[in-house]
């Protein structure tokens, strides 16, 4: 039966960092995001090749390399990102993998604001299982097998075009007639 591992506060995990080798490797992915280290590199360092990701808009996006061009072009829009934490949760599957339900806040700076106040702050839900990793190079040999985005896009309206890729509703990846990959 699952069973939670460990709860953390945003001022926890601020204070105390990650209790766990999951939670280690959720927060070097979020640090990597942030630090708009999806620029260069490969994806499979976070995702499995077989990982499925599910945006909140329904796209789906599948395997490391796939993960790593849709944010590219999704977040290669924002002069800057962070995220802020206000409750980590972590579940032990009975596989020995882990799930962690984190509630955070994503704090975007558009590239016309040099100010150090984002330009919108977001609500965001992140829920993903992490296990054994299928490639070398990971974060403590785990990888994304399966992640839930949830995030309230709508208010990212006044700042991009009603066809920027935050808004689409299907893999922009995806070829109908063959991989993209």
């Amino acid at each position: 039966m699952p069973q939670l591992r460990h709860h953390l506060s945003g001022t926890d995990w601020i204070e105390h960092g990650p209790q766990s080798p999951a939670q280690e490797f959720f927060k070097n992915y979020v640090d990597t995001v942030d630090a708009n280290g999806f620029n260069h590199g490969s994806g499979t360092r976070f995702y499995a090749k077989d990982a499925v990701f599910h945006n909140q808009n329904n796209a789906q996006y599948n395997g490391g390399d796939e993960m790593w061009e849709w944010m590219k072009q999704l977040f290669g829009k924002f002069r800057r990102m962070r995220h802020d934490f206000i409750n980590v949760y972590e579940i032990t599957n009975e596989d020995g993998s882990s799930t962690i339900f984190s509630q955070n806040v994503r704090n975007i700076w558009m590239p016309e604001n040099m100010t150090d106040s984002p330009s919108v702050s977001i609500p965001l839900s992140w829920i993903c299982r992490i296990g054994p990793a299928d490639v070398e190079g990971t974060v403590n040999g785990l990888q994304y097998k399966e992640v839930w985005l949830y995030w309230d896009t709508a208010l990212l309206a006044p700042f991009l075009s009603r066809d920027a890729v935050v808004f689409k509703t299907e893999n922009i990846l995806a070829r109908k007639d063959a991989s993209v990959l």
